[in-house]
């Protein structure tokens, strides 16, 4: 299964991963982020699903939408979504239940 709805990874989905980055591995980042989401995000050109995405920690929606496995993993430990919830998004992706 890949986790793009494209061929390959589309501008998009660079920008959402930048941001999963920014927020995992610059500390101010994510606690501008904590402060307030919206303000943090508008810093970046996102759609609105992947901005409802991320607003909503949205882990199946982010990974359709081309979201790194690697920074959507760091962004679900560093949100604290539980591992149950961000593998079960996965999981009925997969079909998994």
């Amino acid at each position: 299964m890949s986790n793009w709805l494209q061929g390959m990874p589309t501008a998009e989905a660079y920008e959402m991963n930048k941001v999963l980055f920014e927020l995992h591995h610059r500390p101010d980042d994510l606690e501008a982020f904590r402060v307030n989401p919206d303000q943090y995000l508008n810093r970046f050109s996102l759609t609105d699903p992947v901005r409802r995405a991320i607003l909503g920690n949205d882990v199946a929606a982010l990974y359709l939408a081309g979201a790194n496995p690697y920074l959507l993993r760091a962004h679900c430990i560093g949100m604290k979504i539980p591992e149950a919830v961000s593998v079960g998004a996965l999981k009925r992706l997969a079909g998994e239940h």
